[in-house]
């Protein structure tokens, strides 16, 4: 694996540990608590641009929830803003290059397309965190009539819970890129929660 894609997702990591707690340094602020969903945003210290943080609980194992999440070909099966999604290369056991393409969520506009390193890392507590950067990869280049757009930071982070429950946290900082008015941007926002709430129901049906 080149260095720089191993520093960079490490990097990402930390950030995504440190940013996921809830506490006055992070500035997190409430948008909202329904269904068993807690969803907080504030805005990337370092870029300004949004970010999304999500929590649920469920009665899955965290194996269980690392086989959908963090699996991008079975992205499709729970996500339905997704056109498509695979991997591009593996580099080893846990990290791996990707690619996702997002359906428009208006008429008239492009589609959005991401290529990133992913990596999953498996904590001596027990915690599992799926975490995902854009990079600028030679062998997948931008699309004609595709917005290449950027992830910041995405990702998943898998806590076990003393009461067979499994606590999960998903974070994301997602750029769109282009032209695009901020009540749009605010829709891509709100993907992330969407998916949240689509993957649990799809682990709860499908993963006994």
């Amino acid at each position: 694996m080149q260095v720089n894609y191993e520093a960079l997702i490490d990097e990402t990591k930390n950030k995504m540990l440190k940013w996921q707690e809830i506490n006055e340094q992070n500035m997190w602020e409430l948008y909202s608590n329904k269904d068993g969903y807690i969803v907080y945003t504030k805005k990337n210290p370092e870029n300004g641009i949004a970010m999304n943080r999500t929590q649920t609980e469920i009665a899955r194992t965290p194996d269980q929830i690392l086989d959908l999440v963090g699996d991008v070909n079975k992205r499709p099966l729970y996500d339905e803003k997704i056109e498509t999604a695979h991997v591009i290369e593996q580099i080893d056991a846990n990290t791996r290059i990707v690619y996702v393409r997002i359906k428009p969520p208006i008429p008239f506009m492009s589609s959005r397309d991401l290529v990133m390193v992913q990596k999953v890392y498996k904590q001596n507590d027990g915690i599992i965190i799926v975490c995902s950067k854009s990079i600028i990869h030679q062998k997948t280049p931008p699309i004609n009539k595709v917005e290449r757009a950027e992830m910041h930071l995405s990702g998943w982070i898998i806590i076990p819970q003393p009461n067979q429950m499994t606590k999960v946290i998903a974070l994301q900082c997602f750029d769109p890129r282009g032209d695009v008015p901020q009540s749009v941007t605010n829709q891509y926002a709100k993907l992330q929660s969407d998916m949240m709430k689509a993957a649990v129901k799809y682990i709860a049906l499908n993963y006994k």
